[in-house]
């Protein structure tokens, strides 16, 4: 097949679908764009710094809060029929818990966190700590209602916990930290309602499946297993700002790698939300039976033209990162653009991991995806640290996202195109 016939084969309600997925995930991060100069103006440059190191701890801590159910409810929640409901309201409940343990143990310690990190005391400590359960709990509601194909509901529930939430917040609120409080909480209402508004799936049309349904143990067996993977993706972005905020003790150089660790997010973006929108379709699809050539073609090859695709924004920010930086930030943030310009290199190989990533967490085990992950988190971790001796915080953190990167690109497109030739079981 040509790859016009392939991409015609795509369903129009995916098309359809994707379109309106990639909207508000643009609209999200149109406004965490838009927030970033708001913040690097009310907060300056210490301000800044303060708001991305809180971005990277939500982000890197909240996998394991998650226990991997975002994924197991993309993974299990299309193939229920009479569960569907009680599981995600199950999940929710488990998330509830775990964020209310972490935020009180986290609490205790707020001082001591704030001083490892550079954060301005043990106050900022809990304002990171609400925003983190907030973003938990929606989260899991997001990931429900896309199990559950919902797709309007999941897109409205994500546009007003990602974009009108912290817009509202910020403009409620005269300090960074009171930012961040009351954007957590309102985030976690956010995500109750999406989970109680979840509903019974449409049966499937007939098939030779006999496989009861999956119920909350199921989910969190899976979770468990795929949670190091988890918790390793977002680490990939995370911990080069994090590595630097440790070693320069907060600082204007965290902000810089937070700013270009943000713009290789924007880049995948358009790649990412492809999980949401793929992922529950070819689990049920998957799971009911059927060889599904096409289908299998067409996602062999979309890692090839994610690669093409992302070169060209990648390109434009290299060649316009200076008036990109002067623009969104001002023009005391001119040292960011060197940073900027080695970091965003990353985006292309990412690109073609995201695409390749609903088939793998499909039909690959929850082991093997982790393991992948971890490996590529510990290429990071060990260019950074060897870069550290040769170049500044900043260019050895970049350097460890973008051999990580490479490596995970390369890898997850091999392993998805062998397991897409192979006949299903």
């Amino acid at each position: 097949m040509s790859l016009r016939s392939l991409l015609r084969a795509v369903p129009a309600t995916v098309r359809r679908d994707f379109a309106a997925t990639l909207l508000v995930q643009f609209l999200v991060l149109g406004i965490g764009l838009y927030l970033f100069h708001l913040v690097a103006e009310r907060g300056s440059v210490d301000g800044f710094a303060f708001y991305q190191i809180a971005r990277s701890v939500v982000s890197t801590v909240q996998p394991a809060l998650l226990l991997g159910l975002g994924v197991s409810l993309y993974r299990f929640l299309p193939r229920t029929v009479h569960t569907t409901r009680r599981l995600a309201r199950q999940a929710l409940a488990i998330e509830a818990g775990l964020v209310t343990a972490a935020t009180l143990a986290g609490a205790v310690a707020g001082d001591e966190i704030a001083a490892l990190l550079g954060l301005p005391g043990g106050s900022a400590t809990v304002a990171v700590l609400i925003t983190l359960g907030g973003s938990s709990l929606c989260a899991v509601g997001l990931a429900a209602l896309r199990g559950a194909g919902q797709v309007v509901a999941s897109n409205l529930a994500a546009g007003i916990g990602g974009a009108v939430v912290p817009l509202a917040a910020f403009a409620a609120t005269d300090r960074i930290e009171d930012f961040l409080l009351l954007q957590g909480l309102a985030t976690a209402v956010v995500g109750l309602g999406a989970t109680f508004v979840v509903r019974r799936r449409r049966p499937p049309a007939p098939s030779t499946s006999t496989a009861p349904e999956p119920d909350i143990k199921t989910l969190i067996a899976y979770g468990v297993r795929r949670m190091p993977g988890e918790l390793a993706l977002p680490a990939l972005f995370t911990v080069p700002t994090l590595a630097v905020a440790v070693t320069t003790t907060g600082g204007e150089d965290a902000g810089y790698v937070g700013f270009t660790t943000s713009a290789v997010t924007l880049i995948c973006s358009v790649f990412a939300m492809l999980t949401p929108v793929l992922m529950p379709r070819i689990s049920r699809l998957f799971h009911h039976g059927g060889e599904h050539r096409a289908v299998r073609r067409l996602l062999a090859v979309l890692p090839l033209l994610a690669a093409v695709a992302a070169t060209l924004p990648t390109g434009v920010i290299i060649l316009f990162a200076s008036p990109m930086v002067h623009g969104f930030l001002g023009p005391e943030f001119d040292a960011a653009v060197p940073v900027l310009r080695l970091g965003v290199l990353a985006a292309v190989p990412l690109a073609m991991f995201y695409t390749a990533r609903p088939a793998l967490d499909v039909l690959f085990e929850a082991k093997a995806m982790s393991w992948l992950l971890v490996a590529c988190l510990m290429v990071e971790v060990v260019t950074t640290v060897v870069g550290t001796r040769f170049l500044t915080p900043s260019y050895a953190s970049m350097l460890g996202l973008l051999s990580a990167a490479t490596v995970l690109g390369l890898t997850a497109v091999g392993l998805a195109a062998n397991a897409l030739r192979r006949s299903p079981a």
